[in-house]
């Protein structure tokens, strides 16, 4: 099934986001301490969160949608939709009920989302 659609992009973006959640645990517990770098990695997994998801969504639609655009784009709008949710819930679990640094929060999302563009690199 993977012959027939173009994955590797992301899951070269999920390999460049695990890179970059070490990388900004690392910098947040050398420069603020430990309890950023868990708030930063928490950041950081709510993208690569996404990331995994939105290739579940394209697994799915093709396996149940196949060539019925209608189905594709439903399938496409349910995946924005679900990463849409998951990223306001886990920033209110990050923020309201384990009380972790804002500021190490967004900074680990920011950096880990834009690993996105690293996927981008190779195509003509």
């Amino acid at each position: 099934m993977e012959q027939l659609i173009r994955l590797q992009p992301l899951k070269r973006v999920v390999w460049w986001q695990v890179a970059m959640w070490g990388l900004i645990v690392i910098f947040a517990s050398w420069s603020s301490g430990f309890e950023s770098a868990i708030a930063a990695g928490f950041g950081s997994v709510i993208a690569i969160i996404n990331t995994l998801l939105m290739i579940w969504h394209i697994l799915r639609a093709v396996e149940t949608a196949k060539a019925d655009a209608n189905r594709n784009l439903s399938r496409a709008y349910r995946c924005v939709a679900e990463r849409w949710l998951n990223t306001i819930v886990m920033f209110a679990t990050g923020i309201v009920l384990l009380e972790m640094n804002i500021v190490a929060l967004m900074l680990g999302f920011t950096a880990t989302q834009m690993m996105l563009f690293m996927g981008q690199t190779n195509r003509a």
